[in-house]
């Protein structure tokens, strides 16, 4: 079988050729150098990059995929299951954990939510009176981000249709940049499905933090990441400029 370029080992395995420059830059998916200097890839690859994946679709880290891969590669059958149930077992303990956070952020929406749906409806501009002004300005810690590697585990098709959604939401949204992320001002029409978009982003690449800010009938959404997600980041935003950056506050 010929080697392959980077671009066809990401049109048939599905992973984005940043992810699989990425895995490279982490010891995990070898590959050689063209003349041109063209990374090169072989069946090999291919097999390697399919244990990755589903291992990935399992939500292990990067450093257990890489000793397991070691593992697969070298050892035993016997060897692999003796390291991978461990590994799985620790998982299933801090999922347990995200699922009870994530039970109290479906309480916390749904109270807001209730709210929203008992404010009177008022044709006139509100002003100091207005019931939006009542409660204090409240920080909803949407989904804070998990120490997680920098990659997304979606294939190519899904990860361009997550991309166009969220161009969708903030096409005519104003962005702030703020220390490690943005943060754009939406109507609270908008907050189910911003709130869906979240926790999927969140599902494949947990480096995302996203938090809302309530406060009458727009809410703040706040998207921050480590520096080197920048590049992911930026593909989640309309290509329009953002304003400058501000300190985002603690």
């Amino acid at each position: 079988m010929d080697e392959l370029k980077i671009g066809e080992l990401a049109e048939r395995s599905g992973v984005p050729a940043s992810t699989l420059r990425y895995y490279e830059a982490e010891g995990l998916l070898p590959a050689t150098r063209a003349g041109n200097g063209y990374r090169l890839y072989g069946q090999q690859a291919l097999d390697r990059l399919a244990f990755i994946t589903q291992a990935k679709h399992l939500d292990l880290p990067l450093t257990d995929i890489r000793e397991l891969a070691t593992v697969w590669e070298s050892e035993s059958c016997h060897s692999v299951r003796s390291t991978y149930r461990p590994m799985l077992a620790e998982r299933i303990q801090q999922t347990t954990q995200r699922l009870t956070a994530l039970q109290g952020l479906h309480e916390t929406l749904t109270a807001a939510i209730d709210y929203l749906d008992a404010l009177p409806d008022r044709d006139a501009p509100c002003d100091a009176s207005c019931a939006f002004l009542d409660p204090p300005r409240r920080p909803l810690p949407l989904v804070e981000a998990t120490p997680a590697p920098v990659a997304c585990t979606l294939g190519a098709g899904d990860y361009a249709k997550r991309v166009a959604d969220w161009h969708d939401l903030l096409r005519t949204a104003d962005l702030v940049e703020v220390t490690g992320g943005v943060r754009v001002t939406l109507p609270t029409a908008d907050l189910e499905r911003t709130t869906s978009l979240a926790a999927a982003e969140q599902e494949c690449c947990a480096f995302f933090s996203f938090r809302l800010d309530l406060h009458g009938p727009t809410f703040d959404l706040t998207i921050t990441a480590p520096p080197e997600a920048a590049p992911l980041l930026a593909d989640l935003l309309p290509t329009h400029h953002a304003t400058p950056t501000e300190t985002l506050p603690r």
